[in-house]
């Protein structure tokens, strides 16, 4: 595992018709629960020019790395993540950049991301070194949502609802379309154990499920089919 946060992840396909009634559900079992209980995420994700990251999403890879920046609505990202995904589980590493603001249609350079966080900089240079073992990445797509969060013991429990992606400028894919919306919604769980026991999962009989908003929207936009 990497230095940073690991943990497991499990993710639950919520239909629109489905919608309300978990967002009640959650808040009835653990509204309250998290310091920042709601708001927009806006990640804009990277890749290199042969669209590794993509392919292996694409090609059921054991192993699944993403590179992304984020921020919460302002069109301003204050945060660099790299995340992999093994059968085994998850680790990411993130650390605080200088806010970087996109505009539409603004091109984003990776190289010219800056850490000002001094307490974790070992996380942005290990996140600088995997990126160049990659290969030069360039950004591909943005992707928005509405986030709810709720937390319980070690669980970290998302909603994501109403995902928008926007095909970045960059050359490496030939989008059909500039901009969708996945048809579904996503409720994620995090968590330190390797299964998690929560009663909103038989009250709510969510199918259980492999939901990368990276490569959906990705699809999409290229006009491929898209949960």
């Amino acid at each position: 595992m990497l230095p940073g946060i690991s943990y497991y992840e499990y993710k639950f396909l919520v239909r629109n018709d489905q919608l309300v009634h978990v967002r009640n559900l959650l808040s009835s079992f653990y509204g309250g629960s998290d310091p920042y209980p709601e708001g927009v995420v806006d990640s804009i994700y990277f890749d290199d020019l042969s669209s590794s990251c993509f392919h292996q999403c694409q090609e059921g890879d054991p192993i699944k790395e993403k590179y992304r920046i984020r921020g919460y609505g302002n069109r301003t990202y204050s945060q660099i993540h790299y995340k992999r995904k093994n059968l085994s589980g998850v680790s990411k590493l993130k650390s605080s950049i200088e806010p970087v603001e996109v505009n539409t249609g603004d091109h984003v350079s990776w190289n010219l991301i800056k850490s000002n966080d001094e307490i974790n900089a070992e996380a942005f240079n290990e996140i600088r070194l995997r990126a160049q073992m990659l290969g030069y990445l360039v950004p591909v797509i943005r992707v928005k949502y509405y986030r709810y969060r709720f937390r319980v013991n070690d669980y970290r429990i998302t909603l994501d609802t109403n995902v928008e992606v926007t095909g970045m400028t960059n050359g490496v894919h030939q989008f059909k379309l500039d901009y969708g919306v996945l048809r579904h919604h996503v409720l994620e769980v995090k968590t330190l154990g390797s299964r998690p026991y929560l009663p909103l999962f038989g009250a709510s009989r969510l199918p259980q499920i492999s939901f990368s908003k990276f490569f959906l929207g990705l699809n999409l936009l290229c006009g491929e089919n898209a949960a």
